[in-house]
């Protein structure tokens, strides 16, 4: 039963940013409709249901950060976000796995395999983590704890100023193994150099993947003549800017770039610009105003 109230509740709000799926093969457990018993596979998403004072979470993924809030950190780890422990979520039963919509088309179909009623939060863009901490209130029976950190987020953004000259920006995530995509506006990085008032020169129209990134050489996008370009990492800060910095340096084709020649290079720190939108949103828009404005 609880399923399929589950499944009704879900329907009913994925217009909000909410996306879930559930599989025939979930057993009922001790979970109820206002109280489900979850498992969450991102320290995001842990954060949210923190700040939602929502006690029935049943498992945390493995993390070395120390972002994990105190009410969850004594519980069973399933494993890092991109490779889950299905087989170890399943041990514990939950009524529902909560994950990031960006990794939803990779994980899907496995928790349906492993019998696994899952829902994705749409976590790529402020506004998206707000719908969906909106479709969670719902969900979990808590409405006035969604309702506060929504008015928070509204009464922010409406005393929130940026500066009328906007700098056009070229962000880049960085892999470790020696790679990089554009990151663009419809990226989480993208979203927050947009509210801070830069122009991202990939806009909202290029077509890229389901998580807003795209494979552009340097030689294709010299005619951008970005005034700045941002780097953030995919994981590994130390390795992924190291790479950057060694492909800013050798490639000669980044020698065209103003950016490149006048060092108007920032490396973002993962603390605050990752693949996710977290609810630390606000200090990275602190954090990117210097950079767009020398204020």
């Amino acid at each position: 039963m609880i399923k399929k109230i589950i499944s009704v509740v879900l329907s009913a709000i994925i217009t909000a940013g909410f996306c879930g799926c559930a599989s025939s093969g979930v057993a009922e457990n001790s979970g109820s409709a206002s109280n489900p018993k979850i498992a969450s596979t991102s320290v995001a998403i842990c954060q949210i249901l923190d700040k939602l004072e929502y006690d029935n979470v049943v498992a945390v993924p493995e993390t070395a950060t120390e972002n994990m809030p105190e009410r969850y950190k004594d519980l069973p780890t399933i494993g890092s976000p991109m490779t889950p422990d299905y087989e170890k979520i399943k041990s514990i039963s939950p009524d529902m796995v909560l994950s990031p919509k960006s990794l939803e088309s990779s994980l899907s179909q496995d928790y349906t395999s492993a019998g696994l009623s899952s829902a994705f939060l749409d976590l790529s863009s402020v506004q998206g983590m707000y719908d969906a901490i909106n479709s969670l209130g719902e969900l979990l029976d808590r409405k006035p704890q969604a309702e506060k950190l929504i008015d928070d987020y509204n009464s922010y953004m409406a005393e929130y100023k940026t500066d009328s000259a906007e700098k056009s920006v070229l962000i880049l995530m960085a892999f470790p193994d020696g790679f990089y995509l554009v990151a663009t506006e419809n990226s989480y990085v993208g979203n927050l150099v947009e509210l801070a008032g830069g122009k991202n020169v990939y806009g909202k129209d290029t077509s890229g993947d389901e998580n807003g990134f795209v494979s552009i050489n340097p030689e294709n996008i010299v005619q951008k003549k970005p005034d700045i370009i941002m780097v953030f990492a995919h994981y590994n800060e130390e390795s992924a800017f190291k790479y950057m910095k060694e492909e800013f340096k050798s490639n000669s084709a980044w020698q065209y770039y103003d950016a490149v020649k006048n060092d108007n290079i920032v490396y973002l720190p993962s603390k605050y610009f990752g693949m996710s939108a977290t609810l630390d949103w606000k200090e990275s828009l602190d954090y990117l105003k210097p950079v767009l404005y020398g204020e």
